[in-house]
């Protein structure tokens, strides 16, 4: 039974409201036999398990979770898992919506009527039965959990909402239904319907907005599957190709890839000319050209001409399956910082229960009153109940979130508000993050003047008929000219080399900037100058000669040296992290006011470069737009997607800056720092609430006459909630 034994697996769970639940999560799975191991993360809503198979199974640890209130989803096939969880969240999410909506209908007139001291012909039963249906209904989940935590030595703020709520009810009711009893010693037959019913309301509102805020965390890994093709044209015994499912192909099979398919398997190329788009990996807007010895990767797109490639890794073993697994590992492993609300009430719940008998234990035996004791009793959980605690952090986040989007800058992870005041180290990609990603002609230079009408006709009408990476470039160039295309005689392009293509009977070269081979010439040094500056370098000549070079490069973001050094200024360190050439990159980094780089880094590079900063204790921030950049992404501690880049980037990245606005990074870490000091401020004014309303509830005021009823407690409790959300909306100005 040792742990070469165990297995170790990931399994969406549904029903967690808080940290507290998910405490009570992990150790529901930790004291299962067999199981060494259990990691459950809110955030995500999954729990990594290791388990010995011989001893327990994943159906045992369902059943265990069904029994303490949550649901475990034990699929074999990870797609179809968070498939169902994501069904089960975005239904807990409607019937959540629903309930909020129906507890301020019904809540609103109680604490109106009652606050007003509005009185009817059978008021006491109308707002026992509008508050029993909002317990019943709208809070029926507080009470499920409130009690069955309870039960399980494990109390929760769900178990305080219960039980304030409960005991507000049940005095009210008893009241309504026997108010003699109360009368006759001397007492009032108070009611408090509007502390139950809008307890359960502003909780209810609070856990909605963390619930939005937490919704299609399984997106990006359903987009990054999805890069996998299904079917694959195999060839068979008798070398025909025929579609076959992809989970079919075995290692050494020979797979053919028609243009515009995604390549299904990591592999080598045995035939075949093509320019793949290797975007996913690289960063890199320019395709590889392929011929055969190449090797490709799973998910990468394939071009104009057609591969026939033999698998070399297949299934779980390629580069896009190892990819999907660190972004579900770096996503599962993160912890929000904001659930500090949820991890104090570990402690805070069971004090409050505590300090509520130990009041009515008190009062009982020195002043012999019951009435008065249960009083006292009933205003500590009312006033203590954490409504102000709850609602600290998410209003704020929300508001937050909304000026974010209204400035270009979509939040999706609420934590990233708050992890982002914290970072100290920026690490940017290059292309479409500080560049534009659209590689274009950005300079050229001529034989002369007159070559400009002369050969250009030509070079156009050839570009139109290649596969070269840089083809679009250059042809948006001639377009430029306002020229019209010349149909090339003849045509004949050698991957790796350039063109070369006959018109009106003259011949002509187009390639690489070993053509402009006279080191005298004006041509020859701007190629080679362009080349020192990391540049792509592409030379036409006529008849052996060179006659123009074209220098075609990525161009920077607007005010890009203007957004790293506000972000210099505000003590964080810059780093430009690319797949890029060590030239390229230099050359980039130094326009942008950059000084450190780190280039030629493939997706694993980029991953263990930002886990080893992290390890080295700093909280990073890392912004790209790529496929490339998931694996980065998702291990850092915040992550920053650029609009209009790769869907994967945007769904496993927290922020998103609508259009790829790279200037709006400062104004994202402005918020973020603003955001935060609105939350601390709640929560400090919410702690001040809780620690002087507590002891006032108690009655240790009584004897100079000052007792804080239940109803005083419950108008308290509100007005603290309201100046949470008050303050919090200061974020909106």
């Amino acid at each position: 039974m040792g742990k070469q034994n165990s297995v170790k697996e990931t399994f969406p769970v549904t029903g967690m409201m808080c940290a507290v639940c998910a405490g009570t999560v992990q150790k529901t799975l930790a004291s299962l036999p067999g199981v060494t191991e259990a990691d459950v993360n809110f955030a995500t809503g999954s729990a990594t398990v290791t388990w010995n198979p011989s001893v327990t199974s994943p159906d045992a640890m369902r059943h265990a979770l069904d029994e303490a209130g949550y649901v475990l989803i034990a699929e074999s096939d990870e797609a179809r898992a968070d498939a169902e969880r994501e069904r089960r969240e975005a239904a807990e999410y409607r019937r959540m919506r629903l309930r909020v909506i129906a507890a301020w209908i019904l809540s609103l007139p109680v604490a109106a009527l009652c606050m007003a001291h509005f009185h009817f012909p059978g008021e006491e039963w109308a707002y026992m039965f509008l508050t029993l249906t909002v317990m019943l209904y709208c809070g029926a989940g507080f009470f499920r959990r409130g009690f069955r935590s309870l039960a399980s030595k494990a109390p929760t703020m769900d178990t305080l909402v219960a039980i304030s709520t409960s005991v507000s009810f049940l005095f009210s009711a008893f009241n309504t239904v026997f108010p003699e009893v109360m009368t006759s010693r001397g007492h009032t037959a108070d009611m408090y319907y509007e502390g139950a019913a809008m307890i359960i309301t502003f909780v209810l509102t609070g856990k909605l907005m963390e619930m939005r805020s937490r919704r299609g965390t399984g997106a990006a890994l359903r987009a990054l599957t999805g890069l996998q093709p299904k079917t694959a044209l195999v060839a068979g015994a008798d070398g025909e190709f025929r579609e076959t499912e992809v989970s079919l192909i075995k290692t050494g099979m020979l797979v053919s890839v028609r243009p515009g398919e995604r390549i299904p398997v990591d592999g080598t190329v045995t035939s075949g000319l093509s320019a793949v788009d290797e975007s996913m990996l690289t960063g890199e807007p320019e395709r590889v050209e392929k011929t055969p010895g190449c090797t490709v990767t799973a998910g990468t797109l394939n071009g104009t001409g057609t591969l026939t490639v033999r698998a070399d890794s297949v299934g779980v073993d390629t580069e896009l399956a190892r990819i999907v697994r660190t972004v579900r590992e770096a996503q599962g492993s993160k912890a929000p910082v904001q659930r500090l609300v949820d991890r104090i009430s570990a402690w805070f719940v069971p004090t409050v229960i505590a300090v509520a008998v130990i009041t009515f234990a008190a009062w009982e035996i020195i002043s012999g009153d019951t009435a008065r004791a249960l009083v006292c009793a009933v205003s500590v959980l009312v006033i203590a109940c954490p409504c102000a605690l709850g609602l600290a952090t998410p209003t704020a986040i929300m508001v937050g979130i909304g000026r974010g989007a209204r400035r270009g800058i979509l939040v999706r992870d609420a934590s990233a508000l708050e992890l982002l005041d914290k970072t100290d180290i920026v690490v940017l990609d290059k292309t479409g993050t500080i560049t534009s990603g659209h590689p274009v002609v950005s300079d050229a230079v001529w034989e002369s003047d007159a070559d400009i009408i002369k050969y250009s006709a030509a070079a156009y009408g050839a570009e139109l008929r290649s596969t070269h990476p840089l083809a679009e470039a250059l042809c948006s160039y001639f377009q430029s000219l306002e020229i019209t295309a010349a149909e090339p005689d003849s045509f004949e392009y050698t991957p790796g080399k350039g063109m070369i293509f006959k018109t009106s009977g003259t011949t002509f070269s187009l390639g690489g900037a070993d053509l402009a081979d006279k080191p005298e010439s004006h041509i020859d040094r701007a190629a080679q100058n362009w080349l020192a500056e990391g540049a792509g370098v592409v030379v036409l000549s006529s008849g052996g000669e060179a006659v123009a070079a074209f220098k075609v490069a990525d161009s920077l973001q607007p005010g890009i040296r203007e957004t790293i050094d506000r972000l210099r200024r505000n003590g964080r360190e810059v780093i430009l992290l690319t797949g890029d050439r060590e030239a390229t990159a230099r050359h980039i980094a130094s326009l942008a006011g950059i000084t450190k780089v780190r280039a030629e880094a493939m997706p694993d590079d980029k991953y263990r470069f930002v886990a080893a900063l992290r390890n080295e204790g700093h909280t990073v921030a890392m912004a790209g737009d790529g496929i490339n950049d998931a694996e980065a992404l998702a291990e850092a501690d915040v992550s920053v997607a650029m609009g209009g880049g790769s869907d994967i980037a945007i769904e496993v990245a927290q922020l998103t800056l609508v259009g790829g606005r790279i200037s709006a990074l400062p104004e994202a870490f402005a918020l973020s720092r603003k955001t935060i000091r609105i939350i601390k401020e709640n929560l400090f004014w919410a702690f001040v609430y809780n620690v002087t309303g507590i002891p006032l509830a108690a009655g240790v005021l009584a004897s100079a006459g000052f007792l804080l009823t239940p109803m005083f407690a419950s108008a308290a409790m509100a007005l603290s909630s309201v100046c949470v959300v008050a303050n919090s909306l200061r974020l909106q100005k």
